[in-house]
């Protein structure tokens, strides 16, 4: 599943006769580049089960209209007061995600936003009549979960099963440019979790990274933008209709048919958009522009905290990285092979009985839609460690694209980086050079276990990355030698002039 809010990605998969194609993740990479976030943290947003028209008709009979009624005033609703920026936000962002959450507004936002559109997603076949029939833990309740389970606060909230709910808002982050800063804000999504996708999703957007002119979405641009007006995603254009409303809100909608999108900006610099998959494949979902309009308008601003908000700055230029392609790994299976025939025998030269336990071509992690390319490797070394513990090691070529070599400036986001430095205090970050090549390294140690994260950088522009981790110590295998060994190993296998991006 993609790792943001993909509001193209949606609407694309919602038209009719389309089959969606999901890229390969490298569940090792991605943690080893710092995604550290438990189900929590990471909000994975997409599309949707079916229902029956039947289902919806016995739906609507069973509407139990619990939801407030749209509070309609002069000029639409009151808007607190939001402070001006004295830079574009559109082309500021945040910080790297951490464990930390930035969820203090949740409460109101799901409140609000069930008052909003509890009745719609209801009424439009979204979610059945008692799908919302639940209530927040009391304070007391989380306390005491926190304390017999020995968690925090929202693993406890998950313990309780206040978690992936209809219309529930979770922390939500999104790459810029690259991954050098991110967006901020909260999604909430029908709560599906059988389901391949989310039939719907709405985004609470903090300011920052984004622009309210309309154009593609979910794609590389930076800032992204929020709705899309183009006739690329589905046979024809839509209808796109954009409103100034007196009280300095601006409300975008528009209608690709089968599917529909919606934002509204309000004056503090914050956003809402929501996209929602229609009956495009015989749901039977149904949903009228005027009731999303009055919906979307019946939110209310939201102030956030924006301290850490910063104005981008000088922006790295990044080669581009690949549009995911699921066909790419059966073309590559052969070039994988042969590299990694290459460096075993390398490694066994140095270490004679190693072990190759698996090898394949990956599309590693997503960054604004695009992958990296490379070969992920499984070796069980020739040794034990000094705890009897078999020693293994990972290798993983990553060919050009997505990706700059070296470490990341000290207190600068991980991406587009390859070696993520900003983990553990402890964790310790050098280069080096070897044979021309830099080398970047990190190394971790608790007592007598070591772990070691070695990235080798080729100027050809291609770059390979030995890990392992042991306890004590094994002669010949220290991180000198581990360094060595890493700069040893060959080039990859693969067509160079594939890699010709505009």
């Amino acid at each position: 599943m993609n790792l943001q809010d993909d509001t193209g990605g949606l609407i694309r998969r919602a038209r009719p006769d389309t089959t969606p194609k999901e890229p390969s993740l490298d569940i090792d990479e991605a943690v080893r580049e710092g995604y550290r976030f438990r189900r929590r943290k990471v909000v994975l947003a997409g599309g949707a089960a079916t229902a029956g028209v039947a289902a919806v008709a016995a739906v609507l009979a069973l509407s139990l209209n619990t939801f407030a009624p749209v509070q309609e005033t002069e000029g639409g609703p009151e808007l607190p007061a939001g402070g001006p920026f004295d830079f574009d936000p559109s082309l500021a962002g945040y910080p790297s995600p951490t464990s930390a959450t930035w969820d203090d507004v949740q409460w109101d936002l799901d409140s609000a936003a069930r008052s909003a559109f509890g009745d719609l997603a209801v009424d439009a076949g979204f979610l059945e009549a008692d799908a919302l029939d639940y209530e927040r833990p009391s304070e007391a309740a989380i306390a005491d979960a926190m304390e017999q389970w020995g968690v925090d606060r929202d693993e406890a909230l998950s313990e309780l099963g206040y978690q992936d709910l209809p219309l529930q808002f979770m922390p939500w982050h999104a790459t810029g440019n690259s991954g050098q800063v991110y967006l901020r804000g909260y999604l909430a999504r029908d709560g599906d979790e059988e389901a391949e996708r989310s039939s719907f999703a709405i985004t609470a957007m903090q300011p920052g990274g984004w622009t309210a002119e309309p154009g593609p979405t979910g794609d590389v641009a930076f800032p992204q933008h929020l709705i899309s007006d183009e006739a690329s995603w589905t046979d024809a254009a839509p209808e796109f209709t954009k409103d100034e409303l007196d009280d300095g809100r601006i409300l975008m909608v528009a209608d690709h048919g089968c599917a529909l999108e919606a934002a509204v900006v309000y004056p503090n610099g914050s956003a809402l958009r929501s996209s929602w998959d229609l009956d495009c494949a015989g749901q039977g979902r149904a949903m009228s522009v005027e009731d999303l309009r009055t919906a979307m308008l019946a939110m209310p601003q939201f102030d956030y905290d924006t301290s850490e908000l910063a104005p981008v700055g000088d922006l790295l230029d990044v080669p581009a990285g690949w549009a995911p392609d699921e066909a790419w790994e059966s073309a590559a299976a052969a070039d994988s092979q042969a590299t990694f025939d290459a460096a075993t025998a390398a490694i066994d030269a140095a270490h004679p009985g190693v072990e190759l336990l698996d090898s394949q071509p990956s599309q590693l992690h997503f960054v604004d839609d695009t992958v990296r390319r490379g070969y992920a490797a499984d070796y069980s070394m020739p040794f034990t460690d000094t705890e009897d513990h078999p020693v293994h090691a990972a290798v993983r070529y990553h060919l050009p694209g997505g990706w700059l070599p070296g470490l990341p400036p000290e207190g600068a986001n991980a991406e587009p980086y390859l070696l993520d430095c900003a983990g553990d205090k402890d964790d310790v970050c050098e280069t080096t050079e070897v044979d021309g090549r830099t080398v970047a390294t990190r190394t971790f140690g608790v007592g007598e276990s070591h772990s070691y994260w070695v990235m080798v950088y080729d100027p050809a522009g291609w770059a390979v990355a030995f890990d392992t981790t042991y306890a004590g110590v094994i002669e010949g295998y220290g991180l000198d030698e581990i360094i060595a060994l890493a700069a040893s190993l060959p080039a990859p296998v693969y067509d160079p002039a594939a890699y010709e991006r505009d």
